[in-house]
């Protein structure tokens, strides 16, 4: 799984590729969090290619945790797995077919 980062103004976009399963969330966890630091943040998920309930339950957390401090977090670009994985779980749509945002960045 990699993370690439590109800043443009006050808008970092961040790109997952990959695999984000219980085999690599844990590696991943400080990297997503980490995102927070940053006020506004346009995930690019589409280079997911696997993912499990662990990896997606890494996501709902970041998205809480985006919320919670007020900071924008938007999914720019979805993946149908993320909506596939959600709906099992019984998750909200987490942006697989669309946009979804949390946070309001005030």
């Amino acid at each position: 799984m990699a993370l690439r980062l590109e800043h443009d103004g006050g808008t970092t976009r961040a790109a997952l590729d990959g695999e984000l399963t219980i085999f690599t969330a844990e590696e991943m966890q400080d990297e997503l969090l980490g995102l927070l630091n940053h006020e506004r943040v346009e995930l690019d998920l589409s280079g997911i290619t696997e993912l499990d309930g662990c990896g997606a339950q890494l996501l709902s957390i970041m998205l809480a945790e985006a919320a919670r401090l007020e900071k924008t977090v938007a999914i720019a670009v979805g993946n149908p797995l993320l909506d596939e994985v959600g709906a099992w779980l019984g998750f909200p749509p987490l942006g697989g077919r669309g946009q979804g945002e949390a946070g309001d960045g005030s």
